[in-house]
């Protein structure tokens, strides 16, 4: 079995959890909904990326996969002022990221939920009329690329598979949906 089919399994309870409660269909319904989902995105987004970017493996690699700029250009877009961006509550406590396969193991949920968010964006549009320009750049990140960044996604995480370190991936993946579901469903 590989990797990517062990974090498939392994977390698939996890992402069931977190999918059932966080209710998109009433989230995305109105535009105040819409903005503060964002709000609690961008407050684990930026949170994550400030602690993962010192241990991220591949620095280019992981930069090029950070999205609060693009949460903060929709809350931007939204209404929302710079500073009411930077004031915005950020994820804590996060799961801990010792090393840098804690960080692919977290990038695991990050880059999944970027997948799902292509049909979160064909939902906002339809029911929202929002589109990259309008609001909805962070559910649309990758664009048209989305099959080609997660293929080099599954790739990053084939090159550090180890007996040693795809536990640490496993578990800091199941660490992050439990951390996702808390932050994005706290107060939903």
């Amino acid at each position: 079995m590989t990797l990517l089919e062990r974090l498939k399994i392994e977390t698939r309870p996890a992402h069931d959890r977190i999918e059932l409660a966080m209710d998109l269909d009433r989230r995305i319904a109105s535009r105040d909904g819409y903005r503060n989902l964002l709000i609690r995105f961008y407050g684990f987004h930026s949170a994550w990326e400030r602690a993962a970017s010192g241990i991220a493996p591949d620095k280019a690699f992981f930069e090029s996969r950070c999205k609060a700029t693009l949460l903060a250009k929709d809350l931007s877009v939204l209404g929302l002022t710079e500073d009411e961006i930077i004031r915005l509550p950020q994820c804590d406590p996060l799961m801990p990221l010792p090393s840098p396969a804690a960080v692919l193991g977290s990038m695991y949920v990050v880059e999944g939920s970027t997948l799902g968010g292509a049909i979160i964006a064909r939902e906002v549009k339809r029911k929202l009329g929002l589109c990259p320009e309008t609001g909805c750049a962070y559910f649309k990140s990758y664009g048209s690329d989305i099959a080609v960044m997660w293929k080099q996604f599954g790739a990053k995480l084939l090159e550090a598979s180890s007996s040693e370190a795809d536990d640490v991936i496993v578990e800091t993946a199941q660490k992050t949906f439990d951390v996702m579901h808390d932050w994005l469903c706290e107060g939903s």
